[in-house]
């Protein structure tokens, strides 16, 4: 286990479960907080331990990584001081497979990361490399910071050149590197913007005590400090459990995902998983793909800061604490009149900039997806006219297929294929590319496969804004107004979602079709 940063296997596990997204088929009928100046250690923290003198295991450390009680990966890591160019530097080494079957097919990912800081407490992040393997495609990332919180990456992929990218305001330190260890020896909280190389982004990490607890094994009970790590505005936290000799004793994250320290042989040992079966979330009935139309769900586990509030989507919930009334309202939107839909010229006007924003992942200013965006689009009257273009080219363009998974928007391009991620990381691509506010959406989707079970199932789609409001587009599945059987949990960023699985229960349905 990562034993600095946000749990490690959480953006692979949220791609894997949502490799497991329904296609189109026959028989499928808090606003964070501002950003701390710097990485940082809260006060009163003086003559404690520091990043070099923390205690921790010697040697790597190998963690199994467990999704519903069923092996699917392996972490391994280690922190140490090196000597390199005639200094001492901290290196964190880490490594990750995950591996799962998907429709019949297994799929892989393998992950591996070098982070290099000054070797002192505080030290600035000098340099970084992370490579990627498997589903997802293969690719390379490496980098170097400066002393004014700013970072220059390049990513190389085979045969797809050099792509270089600039990214501000990281705050990383070598206290970021053992953060969750720091705040359990000292009782505190460590901050700081860190940067997260999936998705070549910059995020606001914290790993914050929580409180001590009595854990038992073996006949054996001792006490262990609980630190809770998340990314600021994350809705569930990583949990963490730290004896005093510095040994992280499990790693929980939700219900069904656990992280265990074992030998390497062990931790190598995986089970066989069927991401299908085990992500879905069981229905009574079969469910109407008709719009307009409203779905109520009865569902239990979902807390409540999940309730993700939209004209499109409400919840309702008891004061006793029974199960939440989730309604999901599909309807034609305003944008649908061409008299209001947002002119294209000016799509972009008050938007955020992370919702028009070309990243690493949607990659809007590749010159082949800007082509297809202007070929398929250009010429549209309106924001959502031209986004129901883009989302229907996608539709026709990409064959439907798991395990051949791409992560950026310009290689799902290339391969002409992917699952529901690669449709919608696309189409929020080709989306930007001309302006239009874009974003992907992640939660769950009515569908029925061979075995006869009516389910929802782990999903991503998009959002577009024209009219002043948000209008889900489901390019997978052909609609350019998302049925309601899409219950929409996160967007963004918010891989927070995949703390659900194994918590969410369906009791009851009921349908308004309009």
């Amino acid at each position: 286990m990562t034993p600095a940063r946000c749990f490690a296997p959480l953006p692979l596990l949220a791609l894997f479960l949502l490799a497991g997204c329904p296609e189109e088929r026959p028989e499928a009928v808090v606003r964070p907080p501002p950003r701390p100046p710097q990485a940082m250690l809260s006060a009163g923290a003086q003559n404690q331990p520091d990043v070099l003198t923390v205690a921790r295991p010697s040697g790597p450390e190998w963690f199994g990584i467990y999704l519903g009680g069923r092996k699917v990966g392996w972490t391994k890591s280690q922190l140490a001081t090196e000597l390199r160019d005639g200094r001492n530097v901290l290196v964190l080494r880490s490594e990750m497979l995950m591996r799962v079957n998907v429709a019949g097919k297994t799929v892989e990912r393998t992950q591996s990361e070098e982070r290099v800081y000054e070797a002192r407490p505080g030290g600035r992040l000098l340099s970084f490399r992370a490579a990627f393997g498997g589903d997802g495609g293969d690719r390379v990332v490496t980098g170097t910071c400066s002393s004014r919180e700013r970072c220059t990456a390049a990513i190389d992929a085979p045969g797809g050149g050099r792509e270089e990218r600039t990214l501000e305001g990281v705050t990383e330190t070598a206290d970021l590197a053992d953060g969750v260890r720091l705040a359990a020896a000292r009782r505190t909280v460590v901050r700081g913007r860190q940067i997260e190389f999936m998705k070549l982004r910059v995020r606001d990490q914290e790993d914050a005590f929580a409180r001590r607890e009595r854990v038992a094994g073996a006949g054996v009970q001792a006490e262990v400090s609980v630190v809770e790590e998340r990314e600021i505005g994350d809705r569930m936290p990583v949990v963490y459990r730290v004896a005093d000799d510095g040994r992280v004793v499990d790693v929980s994250y939700g219900n069904a995902i656990v992280s265990r320290p074992e030998t390497e042989e062990r931790a190598k040992t995986l089970d066989t998983v069927d991401l299908f079966a085990l992500g879905r979330v069981a229905l009574p009935r079969a469910l109407p793909r008709t719009v307009p139309a409203a779905i109520t769900y009865q569902i239990e586990g979902l807390p409540p800061a999940f309730d993700r509030a939209s004209p499109r989507q409400k919840v309702v919930r008891d004061a006793k604490g029974g199960p939440a009334l989730l309604t999901v309202t599909a309807r034609a939107p305003a944008a649908a009149d061409p008299a209001k839909d947002t002119p294209l010229a000016r799509a972009k006007d008050g938007a955020r900039p992370e919702d028009l924003a070309a990243t690493a992942e949607v990659d809007a200013d590749a010159p082949a997806v800007q082509r297809l965006a202007r070929e398929t689009a250009g010429n549209a009257p309106g924001a959502y006219a031209a986004a129901k273009l883009l989302a229907a080219r996608v539709y026709r363009t990409l064959e439907k297929a798991y395990g051949a998974s791409h992560d950026r928007a310009s290689d799902v391009l290339a391969a002409g294929k992917g699952d529901c991620t690669e449709h919608a990381v696309l189409t929020v691509a080709l989306a930007r590319a001309l302006g239009i506010p874009a974003r992907q959406v992640y939660g769950l989707v009515y569908a029925r496969y061979e075995d006869g079970q009516d389910a929802l199932y782990w999903h991503a789609w998009v959002e577009v804004r024209s009219a002043g409001e948000w209008i889900d587009v489901d390019p997978i599945f052909d609609q350019t107004v998302a049925d309601a059987t899409h219950v929409a949990l996160g967007s963004g960023s918010q891989v927070d979602v995949v703390g659900l699985l194994g918590s969410l229960k369906v009791t009851g349905v009921e349908v308004k079709e309009r």
